[in-house]
């Protein structure tokens, strides 16, 4: 059955909200509310966060959505018992959680008073409510309508800084990208260090040698047939990259690309997008029952996924030979429509991905490969295989400065007064919305996050993936003030990097010591 409450929009309007750090009504009880959205790095403590803040939470959950409502608890300048409902979206990735928060736009949120109440659904953390989502983002048609029933982001969260996304390559939906008067309104803070990795599936084999060079010239299709890579190898490249506006995509966007740090004519170089597939769209009208086709047989083949998860997917259709089926924008009919590539009419191919160090839990059909070398990188024991060379994705190199391909996750908000489309003056960032966002930046950035350092709480699942920054934690100490743990190994060498971007992705590494 449903949950009997008035639909969340309706109740957000009859509390006067002007979509943004409103109140809703659940179950007839006002509660805060405090939306947090973009990059998906920050859920896989999420749990965790909320439980800090909030207590005699209900949880909520929607593909891409999860919420929280509870009691606040712990967060410097909100009273203890404050009900607060706090929504994480993670839906279209990054560029949610910056250029809505620069223009207070209404996106998509998840709508608590429109789940499913089941054995299976009853608000406990193990069995959350299924709830339905309400709203229209940002380039989908009649987002600009009065009647639009998203809600406005109070604060979001960006594989890298907001100025990264750029147009032409790192806006999502070919909306326009932020202008330098607009990423001026937001308030900009760094978190956290995040490694984002070479990927490959296990039919490329472990002997063959990626280099920075090699595995952005197959990103950006200046490489189409393994051959080029090894003489020794056979078959088409696959990429199963993130699509436009992903943060994850504009990590190797700059990385391998030099974009948006320089221009076209000065160096920087575009990636490869899936109508530079030879099999593009032989057939298919786009819908879900007659999919467009992208033939991987005709030859080099791009496949844009909307989320890490999908492009793992991608990566084991492409191991396994089985057919993909997704989602993606189309930028050819602005719209998003149904993709098929039938990989069972080739068999087995061999592919490379976009992903972040944080997918070592998911690694079926694939493997992280090491930077300049040989061999593959179980990144989860944090070991590479018997023949490995170059340098690898571990902890110990991201926080040593050995790794480079590391990007700092920012949470930003509004810093002023913005008006959207439809009219609704939303301030700048305060009150309880203000609070938790501070408090989230704090609790997300700590090496109890970043490192499972003192967590008596759920185990993060990757936080081998994550450093702590040493402008907020060098000289690290535990509870009892002491800098080093039972063997004298300094608690800050184990978590807690020795080099920052402070900030600035097209800035080197600089070292500032932990």
């Amino acid at each position: 059955m449903k949950l009997k409450s008035l639909a969340f929009a309706c109740a957000m309007m009859a509390a006067g909200s002007s979509f943004a750090a409103g109140t809703v009504n659940i179950g007839g009880v006002s509660h805060q509310v405090v939306y947090f959205s973009g990059a998906s790095a920050p859920d896989n403590f999420l749990n965790d966060i909320a439980e800090g803040v909030l207590t005699g939470i209900t949880y909520y959950v929607a593909p891409n959505y999860r919420a929280f409502a509870g009691l606040a608890n712990g967060v410097p300048g909100v009273t203890n018992g404050t009900r607060v409902l706090f929504i994480k979206r993670s839906a279209g990735g990054s560029v949610f959680g910056v250029n809505p928060v620069a223009r207070a736009q209404r996106v998509k949120t998840i709508d608590v008073n429109n789940c499913t109440v089941s054995a299976t659904s009853t608000g406990a953390k193990a069995t959350p409510f299924s709830c339905a989502v309400v709203g229209t983002d940002p380039g989908e048609a009649n987002h600009a309508a009065a009647n639009n029933a998203g809600l406005v982001i109070d604060f979001g969260v960006s594989d890298v800084e907001p100025a990264m996304f750029a147009g032409p390559l790192n806006t999502e939906n070919d909306t326009p990208a932020l202008s330098p008067q607009e990423v001026a309104r937001m308030r900009v803070q760094p978190v956290n260090q995040l490694m984002m990795g070479l990927a490959a599936t296990n039919t490329v084999p472990d002997t063959t040698m990626f280099s920075r060079s090699t595995y952005g010239a197959m990103l950006n299709g200046q490489i189409a047939t393994w051959d080029q890579v090894d003489p020794s190898l056979e078959g088409d490249v696959v990429v199963c990259r993130r699509v436009e506006g992903s943060g994850t995509q504009t990590s190797y966007n700059w990385f391998f690309g030099n974009f948006p740090c320089a221009n076209g004519a000065n160096g920087a170089i575009e990636p490869a997008r899936m109508n530079a597939s030879f099999g593009w769209k032989t057939s298919g009208t786009g819908t879900t029952a007659d999919p467009f086709i992208i033939d991987p047989s005709a030859g080099y083949t791009v496949i844009e996924n909307s989320s890490s998860g999908n492009v793992r997917s991608c990566m084991a259709a492409a191991n396994n030979g089985t057919d993909y089926t997704f989602t993606s924008w189309d930028p050819e009919t602005a719209a998003t429509k149904t993709f098929k590539v039938p990989f069972s009419s080739t068999g087995p191919m061999k592919a490379i991905a976009t992903l972040s160090l944080d997918s070592y839990t998911g690694t079926s059909g694939w493997s992280f490969r090491n930077l300049d070398g040989i061999g593959t990188f179980d990144a989860s024991t944090q070991t590479p295989s018997a023949n490995a060379t170059g340098i690898f994705p571990s902890k110990e190199n991201l926080i040593k400065g050995r790794y480079d391909f590391v990007v700092e996750l920012s949470i930003q908000d509004r810093s002023v007064a913005v008006t959207n489309e439809q009219g609704d003056n939303i301030p700048a960032i305060a009150g309880v919305q203000k609070a938790f966002a501070d408090e989230v930046v704090r609790r997300a950035g700590s090496p109890r996050f970043t490192g499972n350092f003192e967590n008596t709480g759920a185990q993060v699942s990757t936080p081998l993936a994550f450093a702590s920054l040493p402008q907020f934690y060098a000289g690290l100490t535990d509870a009892n003030g002491s800098e080093v743990d039972g063997d004298g190994v300094r608690w800050a060498d184990q978590y807690v990097s020795k080099f920052t971007r402070e900030a600035n992705t097209c800035s080197p590494l600089k070292f500032f010591g932990n």
